[in-house]
């Protein structure tokens, strides 16, 4: 059986200030009427059954996902702090190997943009029928880059081993700047790395016995809700990437076509809705733009916003903030929300 996970905590800092510690991106209408979780879970409810489905966030956060999901509570795994995708990841696996011993599961960010839902889910299922047959195996899905973009890692594609179109990972490559990322491009054999794993729940415990002893044990420590504080007091914060895939050396490897983004910053969500909008500019208030393009303009209040000669730019306001910066450095935010933390400024974070 296919068990598809959510996973939707993190704080999604790079879209302050409208994503912040208490109110993060996912549980936010972003991109529309829903928010980015209920989007995720739409589709997939399309052809998962509900109780098929997983959700892996924080204790703080389960008010909104109740009141945005209908989901079961037993169906809600609650981290009692952040401690890495590789506890995320690993706490769903625990829970879905003694669930249902021979558990496939699939690993869905929750700020995922996909245009083409019925073609996203049948990669999914045509994954894991691959994982269901080779169940030792751990496959990634990645995405035919549509332009060189470096906020994304990338995955070297390697050997075809299956005439399902699966093939062996070469070599995965850290986020590019522009000139590298624009020579995976021109080399074609390049995609990117949308972090949509798909595995046997038992087979990923014995990969962390093997590569994440310390993860492992404070997992089987685990009976009940009641030791997750012990077993995520014992681990250090750590991703599946740097944790599992980095070591291992025969990971397999599906390519796939979707117009896809992870919204994962400003720059992200304006490219999204440019393209799903034709304009030359985004804009969610009235505005006078004059030989401008390329730019977000992200309002609650109805102020006209009037320029001229402006390309490429982000702006966001909200009731305490104003935030401006040049597309191609929203990924600085980071630092900026560093320096403010502490000082008087962090009462806006």
């Amino acid at each position: 059986m296919l068990y598809p996970v959510i996973l939707a905590g993190g704080s999604g800092t790079r879209l302050w200030p409208v994503s912040t510690g208490s109110h993060p991106k996912q549980f936010k209408a972003l991109l529309g009427t829903n928010t980015l979780l209920q989007e995720t879970y739409n589709r997939l409810v399309s052809v998962f059954d509900a109780k098929n489905i997983f959700l892996v966030t924080g204790r703080e956060q389960l008010d909104f996902v109740q009141g945005q999901v209908d989901l079961a509570a037993s169906n809600i795994l609650l981290e009692p702090q952040a401690k890495g995708t590789a506890m995320a990841i690993g706490l769903a696996a625990l829970t879905l190997s003694q669930l249902d011993p021979e558990a496939t599961i699939v690993t869905i960010n929750s700020d995922h943009y996909i245009k083409e839902s019925d073609k996203y889910l049948k990669y999914i299922q045509q994954a894991a029928a691959f994982v269901d047959e080779h169940g030792d195996k751990f496959l990634l899905l990645g995405i035919k880059p549509q332009y060189p973009e470096i906020g994304y890692g990338y995955i070297e594609k390697g050997e075809l081993v299956s005439e399902a179109g699966i093939f062996t990972v070469q070599s995965f490559k850290e986020k590019p700047d522009k000139t590298i990322a624009q020579k995976y491009i021109d080399a074609g054999n390049y995609f990117w790395n949308p972090a949509i794993f798909v595995f046997k729940a038992k087979q990923l415990l014995e990969w962390y016995q093997k590569y994440l002893p310390q993860t492992y044990q404070a997992l089987i420590s685990i009976k009940s809700p009641s030791d997750y504080v012990a077993a995520y007091e014992a681990v250090d914060n750590i991703s599946i990437d740097y944790g599992i895939l980095e070591k291992m050396s025969d990971m397999y490897f599906m390519p796939i076509e979707l117009t896809w983004a992870d919204i994962g910053n400003w720059r992200s969500l304006r490219d999204v809705q440019l393209l799903a909008s034709g304009s030359d500019n985004v804009a969610t208030c009235p505005n006078a733009l004059v030989d401008s393009s390329g730019n977000l303009l992200y309002s609650f209040s109805n102020k006209l916003v009037a320029a001229f000669g402006v390309k490429d730019m982000i702006l966001v306001e909200t009731d305490e903030v104003i935030f401006l910066c040049p597309a191609d450095r929203a990924q600085d935010i980071k630092t900026m929300l560093a320096n403010m933390s502490g000082t008087d400024l962090k009462k806006y974070l």
